[in-house]
């Protein structure tokens, strides 16, 4: 789907990589290039994509709203390519890692670098007539560093836009309370729109006229929320979720609105592809792909990515045919297996986890869970 309207006056763009339940999102205004967290580590093809179907080999500033590994994952990488970054960005405000191994810290120290810390009410010019505005996190919260997330609004004669992170309903009450939270033209949602975002006061107060809401519901199956949605709908806004677009979803606001919605797919890279299909069997710690469709299909490159140990595998110059299966076991499995993952075990027999298939494109292309599902409550 598509909003066009009359273009009157500057512009501003945000571009939303469609990596999966992580985040990573570009900034473009006049002639500086921000870029917002960097998904996993195995989505970093999507983020090279990216910046070179834009053509950015220079940032004005990386910023990293908190340190989860789908927010982060991509920052090393980021910082070993030719991409010149002039500032790294990240809050003071963290619980989940130590000082010394902050991933921000690590990157900047790699460009020989200090990372810029941003408290609540701190303002980064942009351009004479753009800045950013930290928001928050106002406090640190002990319990879940997604209420630790860096929010920030980007404000500009194109319209505002507000960058939620991580952030759920404890941090978005903390705003509120403070008065904190402006009217926007254009909100990136909270914690993948699950069901713990978005209270009724805090979207009394941001009045998106579009919001969108980065995630994969193969990956994350409570996301979007649907009653994260209709809360949306209630008010006038228009959600958009980035699952439904191909690579990347541009936003364009002009004259205090949004202009423009368009559906995005890199030049000269392949569409994904949508004929395998994934299997976890926990008791024997094993995942098998299946081709279903009437084609062989390559997957050499491609990889598997387990959430809960944070961990891959690649598969080396394989190929599918119509019907084919490959299974990959662990040290622990004891039936056959096709390829070995060397690890003692690979899939948790007491928490939820996801296995992924990225392509070497850093997209997501075929997700299935260990049985183990827990949905996150409002």
């Amino acid at each position: 789907m598509t909003i066009m309207a009359e273009n009157t006056g500057n512009e501003a763009k945000l571009l939303c990589l469609n990596i999966g339940k992580a985040d990573c999102m570009l900034l473009f205004y006049r002639d500086t290039r921000w870029l917002i967290d960097t998904g996993y580590f195995l989505n970093y093809g999507a983020v090279k994509a990216a910046l070179a179907e834009y053509h950015v080999d220079h940032l004005n500033g990386v910023f990293l709203t908190h340190c989860h590994e789908d927010h982060c994952g991509g920052l090393r990488q980021l910082a070993r390519s030719a991409v010149a970054v002039d500032a790294w960005y990240a809050s003071p405000l963290y619980m989940s890692v130590s000082e010394g191994r902050h991933p921000m810290v690590l990157v900047a120290q790699q460009r020989g670098r200090e990372v810029t810390w941003l408290s609540a009410g701190t303002t980064i010019p942009v351009s004479p007539d753009a800045s950013f505005t930290v928001l928050g996190p106002l406090r640190l919260n002990a319990k879940n560093e997604n209420n630790n997330s860096l929010v920030l609004a980007f404000s500009s004669p194109a319209g505002r836009i507000l960058l939620c992170g991580d952030m759920k309903k404890k941090e978005e009450a903390d705003l509120v309370a403070a008065g904190n939270v402006l009217p926007c033209a254009l909100m990136k949602a909270g914690h993948h729109g699950d069901a713990g975002v978005l209270s009724d006061a805090f979207l009394a107060a941001a009045k998106p006229q579009v919001t969108v809401i980065s995630t994969c519901t193969a990956q994350e199956p409570d996301t979007p929320a649907p009653s994260t949605l209709q809360r949306l709908r209630d008010i006038g806004c228009v959600p958009y979720v980035t699952q439904d677009f191909h690579d990347a979803v541009l936003f364009t606001l002009s004259g205090g609105l949004v202009t423009a919605v368009e559906d995005v797919s890199w030049t000269g890279v392949p569409a994904r592809i949508n004929t395998v299909a994934m299997k976890i069997d926990q008791a024997a710690d094993t995942i098998t792909l299946r081709n279903t469709g009437t084609e062989a299909v390559s997957l050499d490159r491609y990889s598997i990515f387990s959430t809960n140990g944070n961990e891959s595998i690649l598969l080396d110059g394989l190929t599918l045919e119509p019907g084919g299966r490959w299974v990959i076991g662990s040290l622990a499995t004891k039936i056959p297996a096709d390829q070995t993952w060397d690890r003692k075990r690979v899939w948790s027999e007491t928490e939820t986890d996801v296995g992924t298939l990225y392509d070497p494109w850093g997209r997501p292309v075929a997700s299935a869970d260990n049985g183990l599902r827990k949905i996150t409550p409002a």
